[in-house]
């Protein structure tokens, strides 16, 4: 089964062009470490290299966008660090780091709504790539499980969810198969359903990718997401009288909202960043690619 293929898109002052790699997902954290020489030669070597060359949607797992007039990088990947024991938010923060210091004098940016947002950045319809324009399913019924296993609370859901009720009563439940769109799509009364294996607190070792508080008495949903692809006006009409906040990936913001039933134990971002640079690094043979890595090391 494939990994997922990735969309490499190059701006300059011609416009744009792309290039596809089948299976391109499964590597697309190690290939864009290099800065932009290396990585737009890999790019070159890829199929395709003329504007309309997308894949279709249904198969792309990670998108890159390079624009080399304002040296900026938009990335996004729906899948782990390949062979890392576990990429959580931090993880993905890490990431993002040591790209920021492996591409100096580029702005390197999460975009968390994938290739919608590439398309919108390039002024270009959905419909520019097949079955990009059509929603996913919303979550219905019985939707949810455990936020994390019950053997390895660092293996948790990629979206958890947190609903307070009327009486102030909290639940915490987990979308194992779904980013942030899903639930959006779903509105308040699907989410706020009875979950039969919700639980009243969350104690997890990794964080989540994407995450919210539902709060009923306040008619307020809050969430932090690195995993939201739609586009923001499809789930208007199911939040009439809401009041929606998109946090960015700043996590620590909604939990302080949810509260002490909410531990993410999960290390701090320079714990994290230095486990993820030794990774990279002893997976990597040129000594020199090696040293360039190690020196992102945060201090201590």
């Amino acid at each position: 089964m494939s990994a997922g293929n990735a969309h490499y898109v190059v701006v300059d002052r011609g416009g744009h062009r792309v290039w596809s790699q089948r299976g391109g997902a499964a590597t697309f954290h190690r290939d864009l470490l290099w800065g932009p020489e290396r990585t737009l030669d890999f790019i070159r070597r890829q199929q395709g290299g003329h504007a309309a060359f997308w894949m279709n949607s249904v198969w792309w797992r990670a998108v890159a966008l390079l624009n080399l007039g304002e040296r900026r990088l938009l990335v996004h990947t729906e899948r782990e660090i390949a062979g890392y024991p576990r990429t959580g938010l931090r993880e993905v923060r890490a990431w993002l780091k040591m790209m920021a210091a492996l591409w100096p004098g580029w702005t390197v940016t999460w975009a968390p709504r994938g290739l919608y947002q590439v398309m919108e950045y390039l002024g270009l319809p959905y419909d520019t790539v097949l079955y990009l324009d059509e929603p996913p399913s919303p979550l219905a019924g019985q939707w949810a499980l455990a936020p994390s296993e019950d053997d390895d609370l660092a293996r948790v859901a990629p979206t958890l969810i947190a609903v307070r009720d009327e009486g102030g009563r909290l639940s915490f439940s987990g979308c194992w198969a779904s980013g942030m769109a899903e639930p959006l799509l779903a509105g308040p009364a699907v989410l706020a359903s009875a979950q039969e294996d919700a639980t009243g607190f969350a104690a997890l070792e990794s964080v989540p990718w994407n995450g919210a508080l539902l709060d009923v008495p306040g008619r307020r949903l809050d969430w932090w997401s690195l995993d939201c692809l739609l586009d923001p006006a499809w789930p208007a009409h199911h939040w009439r009288g809401w009041t929606l906040t998109d946090h960015g990936d700043a996590f620590e913001e909604v939990a302080a909202l949810v509260g002490p039933e909410l531990l993410l134990d999960a290390g701090t971002d320079d714990d994290v960043l230095r486990r993820l640079t030794d990774w990279f690094a002893r997976g990597t043979a040129d000594p020199r690619d090696r040293e360039r890595l190690l020196r992102i090391h945060p201090a201590g």
